[in-house]
């Protein structure tokens, strides 16, 4: 008769960690994480530099090719003085109603590695102004004042005029009259502050009231970054067009229409204000062109990757790099019996700190993208490599790889997002720390050194 089997004796628990051992090793890797996170700092200062030299060569651009645009539509001023004598003033007749067709060609300069968004506009404005009833005139310049319409001039604004080529002109009432700069039609520099073109339209001396007079205007002007339009019609529909896949729409109203695609853009805006009163008077010909109080409509070109934001938006989640390599770390000593060295822990966050470095190093010449991949690959075979050689084990060295690539590509994919970017971040930030509390729930943590 055989004899029963003695039942299988049951595993012997792993060892507890001892705890004062894993308090201070939590406090070195604590201070460690913090000298890591300073030897990044300058790192985060070379991006910055390199971010404002961008700035800079921006403005250098502007300054050689041409402020951003800012178009005021053609606009009849006439001279006048009141009755005491005193002006001369300029009575100013906008447009009742007015069509602009913008076509932008946009330039990528360089300069080195540095570039800017510059463009050439060709601007066509095609309106009416319309003489209003004496009794509204002399509500705006006053009883008695002498107005002498022989001296009008049609003006027409912008923030700079370089650009314009030989064929720009204004056909005015039927008649085409070349543009001239307003300190030679005027001879009154004080009058002619900034970018003015003037056109002589040979009014008489009487206008019969409310008689409407048709114009068709053509500029073509040079600006960096954005285009804008300023509203002074009643009745205005604008149309801007350019070759760009990444347009923003600025200005006081969206688009009534658009379309953007990947050979570009086309927006219209379309605006009735039957309330806008289209007399004023001013002490100058000129104008300020400012945006501040003004309805205006426009579009500003964007980078397509702005590379130097992307690249000082990555380097601002350093941190999150080193805190989760030195977490994937600390729970190999916690649940295996490896063993890490706090030299080595170091050396595992400066190669996570170094990213930033060689981000902005390849993104400059490759760009943002190729940039990214190539950074990605270096540190991520660097630092797989580096904790096969720590652990000399498989298993954990692919874990380390891939919790390394899964945060680098969710890192890319966070930071090509605008809109859900902050959903999607504090989402994925719950997701590792419940994972990290399920890894670690087994862990008896007030286990007492023996």
């Amino acid at each position: 008769m055989s004899m029963p089997s003695d039942p299988p004796k049951p595993r012997a628990p792993a060892p507890p960690v001892p705890r004062r051992r894993w308090s201070l090793k939590l406090l070195q890797i604590i201070l460690l994480l913090l000298l890591t996170l300073a030897a990044s700092w300058p790192i985060a200062g070379i991006v910055e530099e390199r971010e404002a030299r961008q700035s800079v060569l921006r403005e250098e651009f502007v300054r050689s090719w041409g402020l951003r645009q800012v178009v005021r539509p053609p606009t009849l001023a006439v001279p006048y003085r009141t009755a005491t004598g005193r002006g001369p003033y300029y009575l100013k007749l906008a447009p009742r109603e007015l069509t602009t067709q913008v076509t932008l060609v946009p330039e990528q300069k360089k300069r080195g590695l540095f570039s800017a968004t510059v463009y050439t506009a060709t601007v066509e404005m095609t309106g009416s102004v319309s003489i209003p009833f004496w009794p509204n005139i002399e509500q705006v310049v006053g009883e008695g004042s002498t107005i002498d319409w022989k001296k009008s001039v049609v003006m027409m604004q912008a923030m700079e005029l370089g650009g314009m080529t030989t064929d720009d002109h204004i056909v005015w009432n039927g008649v085409k009259l070349p543009w001239r700069s307003c300190a030679e039609a005027i001879g009154s520099s004080a009058d002619c502050k900034g970018a003015v073109l003037v056109a002589n339209p040979n009014m008489p001396p009487d206008p019969s009231s409310e008689t409407d007079i048709p114009f068709k205007a053509m500029v073509t002007l040079r600006g960096t970054g954005d285009f804008r339009q300023i509203l002074d019609a009643r009745e205005s529909t604008t149309i801007i067009k350019a070759p760009w896949s990444t347009p923003s729409f600025v200005g006081t109203m969206l688009p009534s229409r658009q379309r953007v695609g990947d050979n570009g853009f086309e927006a219209e805006w379309f605006t009735v204000n039957y309330a806008k009163w289209l007399i004023r008077s001013t002490g100058t010909l000129s104008e300020n062109v400012s945006l501040q109080d003004c309805e205006s409509v426009g579009v500003d070109l964007l980078e397509a990757v702005p590379t130097y934001r992307m690249i000082n938006r990555a380097s601002k989640y350093t941190i999150l790099f080193v805190v989760l390599s030195f977490t994937v770390y600390a729970l190999f000593e916690l649940l295996s019996t490896v063993r890490i060295h706090n030299v080595q822990y170091g050396l595992l966050g400066l190669s996570m700190t170094l990213f930033n470095l060689l981000l902005v190093s390849f993104a400059e010449p490759l760009g943002y993208a190729a940039g990214y991949g190539i950074s990605t690959a270096l540190v991520l075979t660097q630092a797989t490599l580096y904790t096969a050689a720590v652990t000399r084990r498989a298993l954990p060295t692919v874990i380390f790889g891939a919790v390394l690539s899964t945060l680098f590509g969710f890192l890319y994919v966070l930071l090509s997002m605008e809109t859900y970017a902050l959903l999607a971040g504090s989402v994925a930030l719950f997701v590792v720390l419940s994972a990290v509390m399920a890894v670690t729930q087994r862990i008896d943590w007030r286990a007492e050194e023996s």
